[in-house]
């Protein structure tokens, strides 16, 4: 007999096979028993949770001499001639999407079937039907005739016309979690004789994804490598492409630390292993996401991932490092980088460059304490007047000393630049400089990262509508124009939320200006001073 691969081997047969998928099975085999079964069903669900074989037995069942509590013998001249497509027709609608296609089952359906009740179509995929061929389905879905019954699937439901959807039964294939992944890995090794460690086929059911199907595709590719050996963990991970849990934490660490060098050390030997970029990389972004839910959730996090306790214990204890607001970034940035490595060829660049970028700006957005302190200052600058606290006289231990200075004035102290307010005489962007220093503070709470924007000047374009964010340093223009501009686009929407005006925010690098730069060292040491403010 010819090999069989192990997802069509291991097919569910019969109702009580069926894993995972309760509610469907007890509602069709309810259906059959009492002799109410419907002429049309929309199975919904992702790939690889049951959909077609559920399709099949229903089919095997509905037309079975001998149903043994809804379920299909197996055994009789129906259940036998079905797999044939005796009285069950499969279609793809993926190739068979036309109207033509559609017009030959509605001349089809008109003859009665030579033996059993019923003759059943599959059309697998149906959301890639034409409209036309939608259309043409319509109503023969509507009023088919007694000994015709359609069940249509699809893993996107969203595309079926709400017209098809209403004439059918519709019912929702839930995505098998793990655990009932693994039950049913360990059932089939087992079964076959497949040596695998319970870690592999943990990591096995992860990667999976929720498909059954998939699981023992993977399963099978690790088998067929290494074959008559023991599958463990280190051999599912060079299979998938993927890195371990103790790599994907070095580079977490690295990149929250800033390493830069010893985070592209890192990517460089795990490439030289021969894994894929583009699945290294979403599971880095798998185990940030990991991270954050431990971060949020504590030991609660580990049920919803589904972890050992060793696994959760590593988890836990490197969360407990990291902040929130850094994973969340960390996520983002990859996700869009993830993205764009589906149109780049130098995909081992894209990520290099990223990383690059994640150590060189993590403390942006990171460092709170410090834009506490300096947004602490703003304000009390904006209250009173900013001098130095006098020594005590009962203090000083000799009464002839030269009198002290008087305390610089706000004037004496080098000056944090604020953004010049040049008015225009209207329009939007006129609108837009009168109210910036409250959509300023406004966007500030939104993104702490863009403190920044206290350090910029802000003027008018040559357009009504424009307006001109500037800066003598190189970083804070950058910063804006990172990202595609998303915080530029950020800024937009602030100020229109705020003015109702639709502007155009652009950032440039600033002319040469006479004014000395800020010394920023100066106003970090003067923050810690002690002051007081005077009305």
């Amino acid at each position: 007999m010819a090999y069989m691969a192990l997802y069509r081997k291991w097919r569910s047969q019969t109702f009580d096979e069926i894993v995972g998928q309760e509610a469907v099975v007890t509602a069709l085999r309810n259906q059959i028993i009492h002799d109410r079964i419907g002429h049309a069903y929309l199975f919904c669900g992702t790939r690889g949770t049951g959909k077609t074989s559920m399709a099949k037995i229903f089919a095997r069942a509905v037309n079975c001499l001998h149903p043994v509590n809804g379920n299909p013998c197996n055994e009789c001249e129906l259940c036998r001639e079905s797999e044939s497509g005796f009285n069950l027709i499969e279609i793809d609608a993926a190739s068979n999407n036309g109207v033509d296609n559609i017009r030959e089952i509605r001349d089809e359906v008109r003859y009665t079937p030579a033996k059993g009740r019923f003759r059943v179509y599959i059309i697998d995929e149906v959301h890639m039907l034409s409209a036309g061929a939608f259309n043409a389905l319509l109503k023969t879905l509507e009023e088919p005739p007694e000994h015709v019954i359609f069940i249509l699937a699809t893993t996107e439901p969203h595309k079926v016309l709400p017209t098809i959807v209403s004439r059918c039964q519709r019912y929702d294939f839930k995505r098998f979690t793990a655990g009932q992944i693994f039950d049913h890995l360990k059932e089939v090794c087992e079964a076959e004789g497949i040596r695998a460690t319970d870690d592999a086929l943990r990591y096995i059911a992860r990667a999976a994804d929720g498909g059954m199907r998939d699981s023992l595709s993977i399963l099978e590719q690790c088998v067929s490598f290494y074959v008559n050996e023991e599958i463990d963990l280190n051999k599912v991970q060079e299979i998938l492409g993927t890195a371990g849990a103790e790599e994907y934490a070095r580079l977490t660490d690295a990149l929250a630390a800033r390493r830069a060098p010893d985070a592209l050390r890192l990517i460089g030997d795990i490439f030289m292993a021969g894994r894929d970029v583009s699945a290294f990389t979403t599971g880095l972004i798998s185990h940030l996401r990991s991270l954050l839910l431990m971060k949020a959730m504590g030991r609660d996090g580990a049920a919803i991932l589904e972890l050992g306790e060793e696994e959760a214990a590593a988890l836990s204890q490197q969360a407990d490092h990291l902040p929130a607001e850094q994973l969340t970034w960390f996520i983002e940035s990859l996700t869009d980088l993830e993205s764009r490595m589906k149109y780049s060829s130098e995909k081992r660049v894209l990520l290099e460059v990223e990383i690059i970028r994640l150590c060189r700006g993590a403390s942006e957005t990171t460092d709170e304490a410090l834009l506490a302190r300096i947004a602490a200052v703003e304000k009390r600058l904006d209250e009173g007047v900013f001098v130095q606290k006098e020594q005590s006289k009962a203090a000083d231990p000799k009464p002839n000393a030269q009198k002290a200075a008087p305390p610089p004035s706000l004037e004496d102290l080098p000056k944090i630049r604020q953004p010049k307010m040049i008015m225009t005489s209207g329009g939007a962007a006129g609108r837009a400089i009168e109210a910036w220093a409250a959509i300023k503070k406004k966007i500030i709470s939104q993104e702490r990262g863009l403190y920044t924007l206290n350090l910029m000047e802000i003027a008018p374009g040559a357009d009504p509508d424009q307006i001109i964010l500037s800066s003598d340093t190189e970083f804070y223009i950058k910063q804006l124009e990172d990202d595609h501009g998303r915080r530029l686009r950020l800024i937009e929407r602030a100020i229109e939320d705020e003015t109702g005006a639709k502007v155009r925010v652009l950032a440039r690098k600033k002319s040469v200006d006479p004014t000395p730069d800020v010394d920023m060292d100066d106003i970090v040491g003067r923050i810690h001073m002690d002051v007081e403010f005077t009305d």
